[in-house]
C-alpha cells in the first residue's frame, strides 16, 4: 500500500487541504516533511490519514467525540484517501462525519468506503500497515509495559499520535524478545536494525540474567536504562516501531523491508541538532520500503529533504490555512538561509535582541529633525550597541582543516619530487 493523496475538508482547523504523495513524474515520494507554526493542523493531517486507513474497529477506538473532528461552525467534514496498492491497483477510501452523528451511524454511512479496508485487513492484518506517533511520546522503565486490553492491534499502533498517555513497548523488552524467538537469528536482526542507532553507542549484548540491553559508549559497556534521558527518548519510539515491524512481519526472512506507512509528530523531538541530521537517512536505510509523512518545526530536519518533499501549512489573510510546497531542494541551501525562506519566515538570521534594536533605529532616524532630547540620548544607545553587538560576517574562505589538508598533501608532492 502506498498513499498517493489526501484530501481534507473542514477537518479540525484544515477547511480545504489537498496534498498529493507523488512528484513531479507521478512516482511515489517516500519521505513528506510537513512544517507549520503551532495551530496550522500539522498533527490533524496526520490524525485524518490514521482515521483513514483504521477500518471500521480501530475507528469506534479512535475516534472519541466525533464532532471534534469538524472545523467550528461547520456542518461535516470529510476525509478522502487515495492509496495504490502492491499490485498497482488504486484505491480510495472516504470518510465522512456529520456533526451529531455516533460512532454507529458514521459506520453506517461510510459503509462503502470502509469496506475496501475491511476486506483487506479480514484477508490479513497488515494490509495497509500503519504505524503512527504524536509529539509526546513517553518510554516505560517497566521491562514489559502493559499491553492495551480490548483494543485491536491497528489502533494500539497509531494510538500514541491521538493519545499523549499511551505507553511505548520498551526497547529492551523487543530484543530480549526477539532473541528468544524461534525461526529467526534474532541477534543478526538486531544487530541491523540498531546500527548506526545513536550517535556514539551500539548495541554491546544481552544481560539474559539481568534481562538488561547493554550498550558500548565511550564512557564503557552500560544498560540503556542509565543512559541519558535524550538517548531513551528516541530508543522510546524507535523501539516501539521496530517492534511494531517485527511483529507485525515475523514471517518475514528481513521484516525490516516490508512495506507501510509511518506517520511521525515532531519527528525530531529530543533530539540534539548533530542526531536531527542523522535521523532522515537512518529511518530510509533501516525501513527502505516505509512511506514516511512527518512534522518538523527544525530547519536541519528540514534540510535533510529532496526536492519536492518539503511543505508548509501557513495561514493566508484571510486567516485559512493553505499548503504551500518548497520550491527547489533544501539540501542546497544553508541552515540561516533555509530558515529565511518562506515556508519558515523568519526576516533574518540575526538574533531578535538585534532585529529589534535595528527597527528601533530605523524609526529614530525617521524622525530626521524632529528628534527631541530624549530620542537622540535612545538614537545614541541603540548605535552603540549596534556597533558593539551586530554579527561579523566575515569567514575565512578556508577552514583550518583544509590549510592542513593542502600542507600534508604539498609535503607528500615535494617528497615525491613532484614539485
Amino acid at each position: 500500500m502506498f498513499l498517493k493523496r489526501i484530501i481534507l475538508h473542514n477537518f479540525k482547523c484544515l477547511s480545504n487541504l489537498d496534498l498529493s504523495f507523488e512528484n513531479n513524474t507521478a512516482e511515489n515520494r517516500k519521505w513528506t516533511l510537513i512544517l507549520g507554526e503551532n495551530g496550522t493542523g500539522k498533527s490533524n493531517v496526520l490524525k485524518a490519514i490514521a482515521l483513514a486507513t483504521a477500518g471500521s474497529n480501530a475507528l469506534g477506538e479512535l475516534l472519541g467525540n466525533a464532532d471534534t473532528w469538524i472545523k467550528y461552525n461547520e456542518k461535516s467534514c470529510k476525509i478522502t484517501a487515495e492509496f495504490e496498492t502492491k499490485k498497482g491497483q488504486p484505491r480510495t477510501v472516504s470518510l465522512q462525519i456529520n456533526r451529531g452523528d455516533n460512532l454507529s451511524k458514521i459506520i453506517t454511512n461510510n459503509a462503502a468506503a470502509l469496506h475496501l479496508i475491511d476486506e483487506a485487513i479480514e484477508h490479513a492484518e497488515r494490509n495497509y500497515f500503519v504505524v503512527a506517533y504524536g509529539a509526546s511520546r513517553r518510554f516505560s522503565n517497566d521491562f514489559f509495559s502493559s499491553v492495551e486490553k480490548n483494543r485491536t492491534a491497528r489502533s494500539i499502533n497509531v494510538r500514541n499520535l491521538f493519545d499523549n498517555a499511551s505507553v511505548l513497548h520498551p526497547l529492551a523488552a523487543w530484543i530480549i524478545e526477539l532473541d528468544y524467538r524461534k525461526g529467526i537469528n534474532g541477534t543478526n536482526l538486531i544487530k541491523e536494525a540498531l546500527q548506526d542507532f545513536l550517535p556514539d553507542i551500539e548495541f554491546h549484548s544481552i544481560d539474559k540474567e539481568k534481562k538488561q540491553v547493554l550498550f558500548k559508549t565511550t564512557d564503557g559497556i552500560m544498560p540503556l536504562d542509565q543512559l541519558s534521558d535524550g538517548y531513551q527518548n528516541m530508543a522510546a519510539w524507535i523501539g516501539d516501531l521496530l517492534f511494531r515491524v517485527t511483529e507485525t512481519f515475523k514471517d518475514y526472512e528481513k521484516p525490516l523491508e516490508a512495506r507501510g506507512l509511518l506517520l511521525i509528530d515532531e519527528v525530531d523531538l529530543h533530539l540534539h541538532p548533530k542526531w536531527q541530521r542523522k535521523l532522515y537517512e537512518f529511518i530510509s536505510v533501516k525501513l527502505p520500503n516505509f512511506q514516511v509523512i512527518a512534522t518538523t518545526h527544525s530547519p536541519l530536519t528540514a534540510q535533510q529533504a529532496a526536492q519536492g518533499e518539503l511543505f508548509a501549512l501557513k495561514r493566508n489573510k484571510e486567516n485559512s490555512i493553505e499548503l504551500f510546497p518548497f520550491i527547489g531542494s533544501p539540501q542546497t541551501l544553508l541552515v540561516n538561509q533555509l530558515l529565511m525562506t518562506p515556508v519558515f519566515g523568519l526576516e533574518t538570521d540575526e538574533s531578535y535582541e538585534i532585529q529589534k534594536a535595528k527597527q528601533q533605529y530605523e524609526e529614530l532616524k525617521a524622525k530626521g529633525e524632529n528628534l527631541d532630547a530624549e530620542d537622540q540620548k535612545a538614537l545614541r544607545i541603540v548605535k552603540e550597541k549596534l556597533n558593539n553587538n551586530l554579527p561579523k560576517r566575515k569567514t575565512s574562505i578556508t577552514s583550518e582543516k583544509e590549510l592542513e589538508l593542502l600542507q600534508k598533501i604539498e609535503n607528500q608532492l615535494n617528497n615525491q619530487g613532484w614539485l
